[in-house]
């Protein structure tokens, strides 16, 4: 058993278990203990285990560094004794993107203590994958995308877009790199211009003309950054603790609404079990909607 199931890169993770004999008792003879702790990567360690009495064991898992599931195994043997016991936890990457924090959830779930916070950790990650995929990314992220040509303009698929760091075209195995060029200040016929507001980017040649990008099958590349620098709207955030809620009546209370503002959740006892996003959360989300891209 573990503490925390969701752990940060670079934290020290304690692990316990019980060592049965074959009889279901506690283990308090001579014991030879091991504990395997295999990384995302399939790399595999054995901690030094102690024991803590009553057929107790514990070991430390040293700064984790690889973010991922992380799986660990112990056995035990000796006289009578036959045990395995198998767990796993997880190392969240640093930086991962969270829209409200732990104090900002509990407070909305009129929750006082803390002593469900591991779990609601989760949660709160949840919620951020979720809004992600309906508003776009909120800190700065980078993605590589190519689209086909024939066309004079091209949207990224996720938005908001923040910069382009390269756009290029490819005429069979030439390629062709684009450059950044405002309306009205063309140096070349290779240019393009890129609207912020809506992620249009468009192929611009001289004058500011536009022109098709080079006609192919998935022959323009495009490198970009999307999100918001971290500025997360009101009402994305106020949807992403509406949305904690839910999850966390669905799955720790059923439809019984408890934690929150009562009036404004009926809608909720009427959501199928199988919805995780309620109308009310998508109509917050709604003004900050990631457009559809176009190719």
């Amino acid at each position: 058993m573990v503490a925390q199931t969701i752990y940060y890169v670079g934290q020290d993770v304690g692990v316990t278990t019980t060592v049965l004999d074959d009889d279901g008792n506690p283990a308090l003879g001579a014991v030879s203990v091991t504990l395997s702790v295999t990384d995302p990567s399939g790399a595999v360690t054995t901690p030094a285990t102690v024991s803590m009495g009553s057929g107790v064991y514990a070991a430390v898992v040293p700064s984790v560094a690889a973010e991922g599931v992380w799986l660990y195994r112990w056995t035990a043997s000796g006289t009578g004794i036959g045990f395995v016991d198998e767990g796993q936890f997880q190392v969240r990457p640093m930086g991962v993107e969270q829209l409200v924090d732990i104090a900002s959830v509990r407070a909305h779930l009129n929750m006082p203590d803390t002593s469900q916070d591991d779990e609601l950790q989760g949660f709160i990650l949840a919620a951020a994958d979720l809004a992600r995929d309906v508003v776009g990314p909120v800190l700065p992220e980078q993605h590589t995308q190519v689209f086909d040509g024939g066309v004079t303009t091209v949207v990224p698929d996720w938005l908001p877009l923040a910069s382009v760091q390269s756009a290029t075209e490819y005429y069979g195995l030439s390629a062709f790199p684009l450059t950044e060029q405002a309306l009205g200040s063309q140096m070349n016929a290779f240019a393009f211009t890129a609207d912020y507001s809506t992620g249009q980017i468009t192929r611009r040649t001289f004058g500011g003309e536009p022109a098709m990008f080079a006609v192919g099958a998935k022959n323009i590349k495009l490198v970009y950054t999307a999100g918001r620098g971290g500025t997360v709207p009101y009402a994305v955030r106020l949807g992403a603790l509406e949305l904690i809620r839910h999850l966390w009546q669905l799955t720790q209370q059923g439809l019984r609404p408890r934690l929150g503002p009562q009036g404004l959740d009926e809608d909720s006892r009427l959501v199928p079990s199988g919805f995780a996003l309620p109308q009310r959360v998508l109509e917050l989300w709604q003004p900050s909607k990631r457009p559809p891209g176009i190719a």
